[in-house]
């Protein structure tokens, strides 16, 4: 089964009243008196009552035998003490443990109160994409049993029907759709989502979307001769079939070419999984290493977003660079010099920076487009380096080149992130980040990573984007993301990061 199909009105009902015979259970979050959320009728003496009995409940989530709601089961999710330090997060967390807790408790129909919070202008999105997290199943689960999921959910906002919060649920559907997508592809294991696979796991997400257009590279003349970074990544892999690289190109196009007023181009790193190569994986190091390919789901996920919310002003692009960095008798190796497409020859000094390779030549290529296209910004998206994780813990390092920085577009995205419930930190490009990818020998323009730099990491790996790419004096606004430490890693289900963020700041939502 590709994805969990939730739709309104066929599995997903707004619920105006918290007494229905409809469902099992009531999940509602508390959150602190100081906010001063008001709660439904009925419940807010309940919940003084049981409070002198445990007051507890303001900080761990429990269930209560109530008679005032459905199912006389009611599911407090607590979201503890909120400081101006917090954002949407917060109620995203509440809403997922809600949602865990009633599933252990039972519930097979649960509603969840859906509260509008002044603190949080978009909380009531978040709110629903943090319980529908919650009821995700992994692909390779759902392949060998479907029978688990739930397939009855209540949102309840108040007692009468509103356009706003249908136009609401109505969003967070399409983009929990568009994560099940990523987190199907990120999530699954390297021989579920080989290239190929992940090729035709695409293709049937988006058949039926008249608005996308995907054209699949896979001749290995052609990856050679037009990827060559990339080609250098797959040797090792290029003698097996299903896990030959191939290069997806996913575009969105609205219906009235006349109202498009911005071009997105969006490259994803979609290694399925990363041995190291010949500088291989050791000590434990290499499990996990199927979430290499999170920045290509992302990308994908995006396309989905666009595809069922029809945003009239964008026009998309997303290229999925899809490769396994194997090793073996033919794989790449230091010291080798490369040639890459944009012109420029690159020394490769350490095979377990393959991320920046399988992204080069892509990159270059949408760049060379992004000049023909209206108003363009250019994205790569990627796990690209444990110093990422290091420096900013679980959140998504946000980098912009001179010309995005001149409009502070990594601030927009931490404010967008802010809104949605995901991290964002703003990283800075400095000059040194640039210059330390300068070749140092004879006949290299660029070396793949100084293995001599201390410090500055992922900082300098944008740097190399950059000039491996040929932006470095284009004027054209581009941004790389660093998800390594915000994609999720096992044993977590992948987060389909930054999907959320980028539909907001871009205003993809309906």
């Amino acid at each position: 089964m590709s994805a969990i199909e939730y739709k309104l009105y066929e599995n997903v009902f707004i619920e105006t009243n918290l007494q229905s015979v409809d469902y099992d259970a009531v999940i509602l979050i508390l959150y602190p008196e100081d906010i001063q959320v008001p709660l439904p009728r009925h419940i807010q003496s309940f919940i003084d009552k049981i409070a002198k009995v445990d007051k507890h409940i303001h900080k761990t989530t429990t269930v209560w035998n109530c008679d005032y709601v459905s199912g006389e089961r009611l599911v407090l999710s607590p979201t503890g003490k909120i400081s101006p330090y917090h954002d949407a997060r917060v109620v995203r967390e509440a809403a997922y443990k809600g949602m865990v807790r009633a599933m252990d408790a039972g519930a097979k129909k649960p509603l969840l109160v859906v509260q509008n919070v002044v603190n949080f202008p978009d909380g009531q999105l978040v709110c629903i994409l943090g319980a529908l997290e919650a009821l995700y199943i992994p692909l390779q689960t759902r392949e060998r049993d479907n029978t688990k999921n739930i397939s009855w959910i209540g949102l309840h906002s108040e007692e009468k029907l509103s356009e706003q919060f249908e136009k609401t649920v109505r969003n967070a559907l399409a983009l929990e759709k568009s994560r099940i997508l990523a987190r199907d592809i990120a999530g699954s294991d390297p021989e579920r989502m080989t290239p190929v696979n992940i090729v035709n796991y695409v293709k049937s997400s988006f058949s039926g979307d008249s608005n996308i257009f995907i054209k699949v590279i896979d001749d290995s003349n052609t990856i050679n001769e037009e990827y060559p970074l990339l080609a250098a990544v797959n040797r090792a892999a290029s003698q097996i079939d299903r896990h030959k690289a191939r290069v997806v190109e996913i575009e969105y196009r609205p219906s009235d070419p006349s109202r498009v007023t911005q071009t997105l181009l969006l490259v994803g790193k979609g290694v399925t999984y990363d041995t190291g190569g010949a500088d291989l994986k050791i000590s434990g190091k290499m499990a996990g290493m199927c979430r290499d390919k999170s920045g290509a789901a992302a990308v994908a996920g995006f396309l989905k977003a666009c595809s069922l919310l029809k945003p009239p002003h964008l026009k998309v692009i997303g290229v999925l660079c899809l490769c396994r960095n194997s090793i073996g008798e033919d794989s790449y190796v230091p010291d080798e010099l490369l040639v890459s497409k944009s012109g420029k020859t690159v020394r490769v000094t350490n095979t377990d920076a393959e991320g920046r390779f399988a992204m080069a030549d892509s990159l270059f290529k949408m760049g060379e487009l992004a000049v023909k296209e209206l108003n363009p910004h250019l994205y790569t998206i990627a796990t690209l380096t444990g110093h990422a994780r290091l420096c900013y813990g679980n959140y998504t390092a946000a980098l912009d080149n001179h010309s995005a920085r001149s409009t502070n577009h990594s601030s927009a995205l931490q404010f967008s992130g802010s809104r949605v419930g995901e991290g964002f930190e703003v990283s800075v490009i400095r000059p040194e980040d640039l210059t330390v990818n300068n070749g140092k020998g004879k006949g290299e323009d660029l070396i793949q990573v100084d293995m001599d730099a201390k410090a500055r990491h992922h900082q300098l790996a944008g740097g190399f984007l950059i000039k491996v790419g040929g932006l470095e004096d284009k004027n054209v606004k581009y941004t790389h993301l660093d998800i390594a430490g915000g994609a999720g890693s096992p044993p977590s289900e992948p987060t389909a990061v930054p999907i959320l963020t980028l539909c907001h700041v871009h205003k993809v939502l309906m």
